[in-house]
């Protein structure tokens, strides 16, 4: 058995949003972000509409009706970032509650923003109840490398950004947590063969992997119930807006 996902990077961050203008303006006026692809793929048209490059991971953009929103539930992921000009975080009253470093869009998406050279995702927060259970399923299911381990909170290394559990029953702003809005994927260059290693080492699939132009996927969720995709790339996909930073994706390390 090899390394399971030890050097796989964590690709993209899907989040679900109720208004493509407001995100957009969001995250690329406010938050800094670099558009790599706004295209339509039938028939994925409300999937990935907008991709931005945030470092070590691409984010991308869902449309969904707003009555999706309208749930007394958030996130229980958080979106560490660091911002390369602070000057436009004045206006994020505009697109939902900031306290202190910590903001909550009108969406449920969590953020931790900071300074930074640049503009970017640096690591991905995961809120668990059961927070043995979670480092047993990232250590020993995913293959993950433990990082360091700081009070209740143990951070892993993916290929690309950070990823860490820390223990608590509801989101940041102390809704119920929600698992439905946001999906994190990892890279990997055989989805039918990582899935086949993942079942071994535990991990539970909601579906064998399956292949459409986007290329091959297999989604399976942590103990907690946070949402995840393997992901092989299609060669339709590599010609698309977003494929120079797939590519940097696809071969890079840790870079922590």
């Amino acid at each position: 058995m090899s390394d399971g996902l030890s050097d796989a990077p964590l690709m993209f961050v899907f989040l679900d949003v109720s208004s493509l203008p407001r995100h957009r303006r969001l995250y690329e006026r406010v938050l800094g972000f670099r558009v790599v692809e706004n295209q339509f793929h039938p028939p994925h048209e409300h999937h990935g509409l907008v991709k931005y490059d945030t470092g070590g991971t691409i984010l991308a953009v869902n449309l969904f009706a707003e009555r999706k929103f309208r749930r007394p539930d958030s996130d229980g992921v958080t979106l560490v970032c660091r911002v390369a000009d602070s000057g436009p975080l004045d206006q994020l009253d505009d697109y939902g509650q900031r306290t202190g470093d910590a903001f909550t869009d009108v969406d449920g998406h969590h953020y931790l923003l900071g300074e930074g050279p640049r503009s970017e995702i640096t690591e991905v927060r995961l809120a668990v109840p059961d927070l043995p259970a979670a480092v047993a399923f990232y250590r020993d299911g995913l293959g993950l490398r433990p990082a360091e381990a700081g009070g209740d909170a143990v951070r892993f290394h993916t290929g690309s950004i950070g990823l860490t559990v820390y223990p608590a029953e509801r989101g940041p702003d102390g809704r119920p947590i929600r698992h439905n809005a946001c999906l994190l994927v990892f890279y990997t260059a055989d989805v039918i063969a990582a899935e086949r290693e993942l079942r071994a080492r535990g991990v539970a699939f909601s579906s064998a992997a399956g292949f459409s132009d986007i290329g091959g996927t297999a989604r399976f969720r942590d103990p907690s119930g946070h949402t995840y995709c393997l992901y092989q790339p299609s060669a339709e996909s590599l010609t698309w807006g977003s494929a120079d930073k797939v590519m940097e994706l696809m071969t890079s390390r840790t870079r922590h």
